[in-house]
């Protein structure tokens, strides 16, 4: 059985300019970069359980493909009780995150929790201060507008909290992977 050990963790690709996808919430503009392998599948086998919330979940379903995530534990955050849920391991949410957390990390885990998305999903964890890595693909292009992936609300906080870089590695097509701690005292 994990303790608070088991990290949350953001993994996202975004463009230069701060966009993980199109105003429609499209992600095709990824698709230029699938030819250089840049560790997801290692990233996968750390994960015990991906957190997102119902936009996400609704684009992943319409993906043509099984579910990406059926050895995984999952968790649609969604004021709407969906069904038809893809594995048994899938399960709808609402409410505090800080108390999904704390679920989360007491349920006998072998891996970490990853914040697939959206935009909202994220922002809720970071602003409750919940995240402990951020680790970022820095896509080589401009969208100029879309969905952002960094967006304060009002009750984010206003205070900052300050980020230790990890790791970056640049790959062959442009792409540059960031990887932030929380910094000590964050």
């Amino acid at each position: 059985m994990t303790t608070a050990s088991a990290r949350i963790r953001i993994m996202s690709a975004m463009s230069v300019d701060g966009f993980i996808a199109t105003q429609d919430g499209g992600v095709a503009w990824l698709d230029q970069f699938n030819s250089v392998d840049t560790g997801y599948e290692d990233f996968l086998k750390q994960i015990h359980t991906v957190v997102m919330g119902r936009t996400t979940y609704e684009q992943v379903c319409g993906f043509d493909c099984p579910w990406p995530y059926a050895t995984k534990k999952t968790v649609v955050l969604s004021t709407k009780n969906l069904t038809d849920l893809p594995t048994e391991q899938t399960t709808c949410c609402s409410g505090d995150v800080r108390d999904l957390v704390d679920d989360l990390r007491k349920a006998a885990t072998t891996g970490d929790i990853w914040l697939v998305g959206g935009r909202m999903v994220t922002q809720a964890f970071l602003d409750a201060r919940l995240v402990d890595e951020i680790e970022l693909f820095m896509m080589p292009v401009l969208l100029n507008r879309g969905i952002r992936m960094f967006e304060p609300i009002e009750s984010t906080p206003t205070d900052f909290a300050n980020l230790k870089l990890k790791e970056s590695k640049p790959f062959p097509n442009g792409v540059v992977k960031l990887v932030y701690n929380k910094a000590e005292g964050s």
